[in-house]
C-alpha cells in the first residue's frame, strides 16, 4: 500500500509535470482528413499555428490513444502533448495520462472506464485531472472554470488537490481553487399535455412550460424514445416555454428531460424524465383527418394503438375506464372521446365526425329527348358541414343505360367532373343511371334520368310551325 508520504511525493511530481508541459510544443493535425484512423481530430476541423491547435467554426473532436475524447468548442485553442506520462494518481499502479494546455475557449473531456487512463489539463500554473468520467474546462477573464459532471475530477493548485463531486464546479487561478459549488438545478416541468395523436403521419409537439431557475441563461429540453434512441435537443434562450417543436414523432413512448445552463455555458444535471406518449390512430377505408377532426363513415371504427395504461371517456359519460382500441360513431353522430394517462387531469381529446363529403350528381336537360338533346353529366364533390374536400379523394363513376354500362369520358375541373352521353343506336325510351364512389368503394352519390325517344320526322314539323308563328 502506498504511504501518505509517497503519495504526497507523487502529487508533487504531477504538479511538476503539469508545469513542465507548458514548455513543450507539439503540432496536431489541422483537419479530420489528416488525422490517423483511430486518434487525432475525428470530427470537425481546425488549424495549427506555432504548435497551437485552434478549432474551426464547427468545433473539433480529438480522440486520444486511450479512447478519451476532447471536444473543443468553436474557436477553442489548445496545445497538445502526444507523449503520455505514467502518473501516480492513486494508490496502486500508475495511470497512463495524456495532457494538453488550454489557452482559450472551452474543452469537454470524456474519459472511458476502460482502458484505465486519465487526462491532465494545464491551466496556467494550475491543473485539472480527469479520471473516469466527464468534465468541462473553460477559460474566463482572469481564471478558469472546471465543472465535474460525473466520475473522478480533481484540481491541483500549488501542490493542493481538491476533488470536485459530480454536479459541482470550481473557479481556478494560479493561487487557489474555489470550494466546489453546485451547478444549476434542473427546472421543474409544469403540469400539462403529455399525450398526442398521430393519424398516419409523423407529428410535432411543443408548448412545454417549466419554472424559472435563478442564474440560468438558457434551458435545454431533451426528448428521446423510451430506449434512449432518436434523441432531439431544443434550447430556450428566453422565457420558460418551449415553442420550437420536437418533430417527426411516430406512435410510441418518449421521455422528456430538462436542464439549466448558466452564463458560461455550464449545464446542470438533467431532471427526472417525464413520460410523453403518442397514440397511433388507424383510419378505416375512406376515413380522413382534417383540422384536428376525424371523419369516418357510419358503421366504421377508428382503431387506437399504444394505449396500454391509458384511460378514456366519452363526452358526457362522467367517468374514465381503461382505454379501448376501437371507437365508433355513437348513433352515427359526432362522438367526442378523451384519453389520459392514468391519474392525470390533462386529457387529450379526439372528435369523430360522420364523413360529410358527398357527390352531387346532376343529369340534364331534365326533359331530354334523343336524338335531339345532348345529355350532360355533372358531378361535384361537396361537404355538408363546409370542411375542405380532401384532395386525395378519387371518384369512380358507374354509368349505365338501362342495365348496359356506358363508357363516358369525363373532364375534371377542381372538384367537378363533366361528361356527355351520346344517343344510342337502339330504340328508346331509356333510363340513364349514374353512381359515384370513392377509391375505397364508399358510395358518394347517385342519380338517374328518363330520356324520351323522338324521330327526326316528328321533330321537323314542330320546327316549321314555330317558324310560321314567328313570321306572323
Amino acid at each position: 500500500m502506498t504511504s501518505p508520504r509517497a503519495l504526497a511525493r507523487s502529487q508533487g511530481i504531477v504538479a511538476a509535470a503539469a508545469i513542465a508541459l507548458c514548455a513543450a510544443c507539439v503540432l496536431v493535425p489541422s483537419s479530420a482528413e489528416g488525422a490517423a484512423p483511430k486518434t487525432g481530430v475525428v470530427a470537425g476541423s481546425g488549424s495549427t499555428s506555432g504548435g497551437v491547435f485552434t478549432a474551426g467554426a464547427s468545433g473539433a473532436e480529438y480522440l486520444l490513444p486511450t479512447q478519451a475524447r476532447l471536444r473543443l468548442a468553436p474557436g477553442a485553442a489548445v496545445r497538445m502533448f502526444p507523449v503520455p506520462q505514467q502518473l501516480q494518481l492513486a494508490p496502486g499502479a500508475k495511470t497512463t495520462t495524456y495532457s494538453f494546455a488550454l489557452l482559450r475557449g472551452r474543452v469537454d473531456v470524456t474519459v472511458p472506464a476502460k482502458p484505465k487512463s486519465a487526462v491532465l489539463c494545464s491551466l496556467g500554473k494550475s491543473s485539472a485531472v480527469i479520471g473516469t468520467g466527464r468534465a468541462a474546462i473553460l477559460t474566463r477573464a482572469d481564471d478558469f472554470t472546471v465543472a465535474s459532471f460525473e466520475g473522478d475530477v480533481r484540481t491541483l493548485v500549488s501542490d493542493r488537490w481538491q476533488t470536485l463531486p459530480p454536479g459541482t464546479l470550481s473557479h481556478v487561478d494560479g493561487a487557489r481553487a474555489s470550494s466546489p459549488e453546485p451547478t444549476l438545478a434542473a427546472p421543474k416541468l409544469a403540469p400539462g399535455q403529455r399525450l398526442w395523436f398521430s393519424a398516419g403521419e409523423p407529428i410535432e409537439v411543443s408548448g412545454f412550460d417549466f419554472a424559472k431557475v435563478e442564474r440560468a441563461a438558457q434551458y435545454e429540453l431533451r426528448l428521446r424514445q423510451g430506449e434512449g434512441s432518436a434523441e432531439q435537443l431544443r434550447r430556450v434562450q428566453s422565457g420558460t416555454r418551449l415553442n420550437e417543436a420536437f418533430v417527426g414523432l411516430t406512435p410510441g413512448r418518449y421521455e422528456l428531460a430538462l436542464r439549466s445552463v448558466d452564463a458560461e455555458g455550464i449545464a446542470g444535471a438533467w431532471s427526472a424524465v417525464e413520460p410523453v406518449r403518442v397514440v397511433g390512430v388507424s383510419l378505416p377505408p375512406g376515413g380522413y383527418s382534417s383540422a384536428g377532426d376525424i371523419f369516418i363513415g357510419k358503421g366504421q371504427e377508428v382503431r387506437f394503438s399504444n394505449t396500454e395504461g391509458l384511460e378514456m371517456t366519452y363526452e358526457g359519460a362522467g367517468r374514465y375506464v381503461p382505454a379501448s382500441e376501437a371507437v365508433t360513431l355513437y348513433r352515427g353522430e359526432t362522438t367526442v372521446v378523451s384519453f389520459r394517462v392514468r391519474g392525470s387531469v390533462y386529457p387529450t381529446t379526439a372528435r369523430l365526425r360522420p364523413r360529410g363529403v358527398f357527390a352531387h350528381v346532376a343529369l340534364g336537360p331534365s326533359r331530354a329527348v334523343w336524338p335531339k338533346d345532348s345529355v350532360q353529366i355533372v358531378i361535384e364533390l361537396r361537404s355538408k358541414d363546409g370542411e375542405a374536400v380532401p384532395q386525395w379523394l378519387e371518384l369512380k363513376t358507374d354509368v349505365k343505360l338501362g342495365i348496359e354500362p356506358v363508357a363516358v369520358s369525363f373532364t375534371r375541373d377542381g372538384n367537378r367532373l363533366i361528361g356527355a352521353v351520346p344517343p344510342p343506336e337502339r330504340p328508346g325510351p331509356w333510363v340513364l343511371r349514374v353512381e359515384v364512389k370513392d377509391q375505397f368503394g364508399s358510395l358518394l352519390g347517385r342519380d338517374f334520368l328518363e330520356i324520351a325517344s323522338g324521330s327526326t320526322a316528328a321533330i321537323a314539323p314542330a320546327k316549321t310551325v314555330s317558324a310560321r308563328v314567328a313570321s306572323k
